[in-house]
């Protein structure tokens, strides 16, 4: 990575800096390395002159210009100029290492961008977390695709990656869905072997019809719901066969809808699988990490700069926080990680501090192991939702509307019905997807169905859409293998702005990945990408590829667009979204 070889320059020369003016107490640390602004000034800029000129007794600009003196004109091949310029130093890649990295694209395909910095390190993503007895709604959703878009990421980094799902499957709110399902069957004459017979989606909306009734109902008919909520936990034999027959309702909806989403789990994990374990834990650290309050026990996370939370309630059923200390201990027995991930709304950040602090306290392993990614909130332009209420947006509904508004915007006549549906099904799956993971995750997301299915902005079928164009304009070049028989002819030549702009944008794939993955942030190869993608379009209308003046010309030109539409395939294969050869 060129990154990583420019840093090591640059503490080389440091060093030699060090000894030169026996600069005493003298540390490294971290090379600040960044891309300016203004592609003039360079590829690459560092400002460790700044805190170098202290030391030296000089004033920036003179501490750059020492260390730029460090570099002799072949310093590295893969550094055409190194400058000091006020106080900063910049570097220039050379011709001949951008084109090497144009022809790796070509030649390493869908394992260019793969890296080694997490090799050796085992991650456990837990995501998508939607409770059975509900149909599952966009907030979940978020989860989701960010959670399978971060899982390929570290995956692509070296780690070794275990997908995992907690689901809620017993609770109140399972009681006040089979509860209300229970009223509405009994409102439309039905039984619960007719309900069998619905169709998987009607299956799913009947119980969130259920549940929203229970929800409302619930204080008129507490003392009822309550009961059967008792029931449950106890595994009462008169309601377990309802039970397990809509619980297996859901988890066959969401399964579908996993396969749709491009992921699968490596396990589903239970708060009933869990719920007995974490209650005997709370109970065996009673004195130590927690104690009895009201007849409750407690986690007193104010000692700790925290808050109280209830992990066994006075009725001696666990709580979220109670499971939690379970599914720990469960979790790390099927895969001992290094960092388990928790991708969950960022509502949820006080509850994981308490959480984790207590299974700290619990059991050492889990000091600095556990990590919650806060997740912002899904609005729809002009749209509101809350499952308690029932104004619920739930995620096949969503796609579909996508996809009616995509269908409207396909008007080649060439394409037959199935290849339009098939365009249609891909375009919103990215529309949707993509709009999800350009946005930072702590930030809320905003879902403008315009905006997401737009074929000239920053939006999924945009970037479906450039893809397309590049294997367009390969097809019809017949030329696969982009022969460049004299590429000094090339590296000589001058290349006009808008190839090197695309040229120097190219490179900074595996250190985007590297990026994405140590931040946890999709956005980040999403900002990339489209970056390409705009570069590549202006290209593609000043530049002519097939026309091109000369064949090594053509060659390049067709290197370039075979480049960046494996650049636009990985990239879009990391957030979860599949390519169109044409639109």
């Amino acid at each position: 990575m060129v990154r990583v070889e420019i840093e090591r320059l640059i503490k080389q020369a440091l060093e030699g800096l060090q000894k030169a003016h026996q600069l005493e107490n003298f540390e490294l640390g971290e090379i600040p390395l960044e891309h300016p602004q203004n592609p003039e000034h360079g590829d690459y800029a560092t400002s460790v002159a700044f805190a170098l000129a202290k030391q030296l007794g000089k004033n920036p600009s003179e501490a750059a210009e020492l260390i730029a003196s460090r570099f002799t004109p072949r310093a590295s091949e893969i550094l055409d100029e190194v400058k000091a310029v006020g106080g900063f130093v910049n570097f220039s890649i050379s011709k001949k290492y951008l084109f090497q990295e144009l022809n790796a694209v070509i030649q390493q395909k869908e394992q260019y961008g793969k890296i080694d910095s997490l090799k050796g390190k085992k991650i456990m993503v837990e995501y998508a977390h939607p409770n059975t007895h509900k149909e599952m709604h966009i907030g979940h959703m978020r989860t989701l695709i960010t959670g399978e878009a971060l899982a390929r990421i570290l995956g692509l980094c070296g780690a070794k990656v275990f997908r995992a799902n907690y689901q809620g499957d017993i609770g109140p709110h399972v009681a006040k869905a089979i509860w209300g399902t229970q009223k509405i069957l009994k409102e439309r004459n039905l039984t619960w072997a007719k309900a069998e017979k619905l169709s998987l989606s009607d299956r799913a909306h009947l119980l969130g019809e259920g549940y929203v009734k229970g929800n409302r109902e619930y204080e008129a008919n507490k003392e009822e719901i309550d009961e059967l909520n008792a029931k449950l936990y106890r595994r009462d034999t008169k309601i377990m066969s309802i039970y397990r027959q809509t619980r297996e309702w859901s988890l066959d909806y969401f399964s579908a809808i996993y396969k749709q989403f491009g992921t699968k789990f490596d396990k589903l994990y239970f708060e009933s699988q869990v719920a007995s374990i974490g209650k005997n834990i709370v109970l065996k650290n009673i004195g130590r990490v927690f104690e009895k309050s009201e007849g409750a026990f407690i986690f007193d996370g104010e000692k700790y700069g925290l808050h109280k939370r209830v992990f066994i309630t006075q009725d001696g059923n666990p709580t979220y926080e109670g499971k939690e200390m379970g599914l720990a201990f469960v979790q790390h027995k099927d895969f001992p990680f290094d960092l388990n991930v928790h991708v969950v709304a960022n509502e949820q950040t006080g509850y994981f501090k308490v959480v984790m602090k207590a299974l700290e306290l619990i059991d050492k392993k889990f000091a600095g192991k556990e990590y919650h990614l806060p997740m912002g909130m899904v609005q729809l332009v002009g749209l509101k939702m809350s499952s308690r209420t029932g104004v619920v947006i739930t995620v096949d509904g969503l796609l579909v509307q996508v996809q009616d508004a995509l269908q409207k915007l396909i008007t080649n006549r060439k394409l037959s019905q199935k290849e339009k549906k098939r365009i249609a099904e891909i375009g919103a799956m990215a529309a949707v997807k993509y709009s999800i993971l350009k946005t930072d995750t702590k930030s809320n997301v905003v879902f403008d169905m315009k905006k997401s299915v737009s074929l000239d902005g920053d939006s999924g079928p945009y970037l479906l859409y450039t893809y397309a164009r590049c294997r367009s304009i390969l097809r019809k070049a017949r030329n696969s293998k982009f022969e460049i028989r004299n590429k000094s002819q090339i590296l000589n030549s001058k290349f006009s702005k808008e190839e090197l702009d695309v040229l120097r944008t190219i490179y900074k794939f595996p250190e985007v990945v590297r990026e994405a993955a140590e931040k946890f942030s999709p956005s980040i190869i999403c900002s990339y990408i489209f970056d390409v993608a705009q570069k590549y379009n202006l290209f593609y209308h000043t530049s002519p590829v097939l026309q091109a003046e000369t064949k090594e010309q053509k060659a390049f030109r067709l290197l370039l667009t075979g480049a960046v539409a494996q650049l636009i395939k990985n990239s879009l294969s990391l957030l979860g979204i599949q390519t169109l050869e044409r639109m």
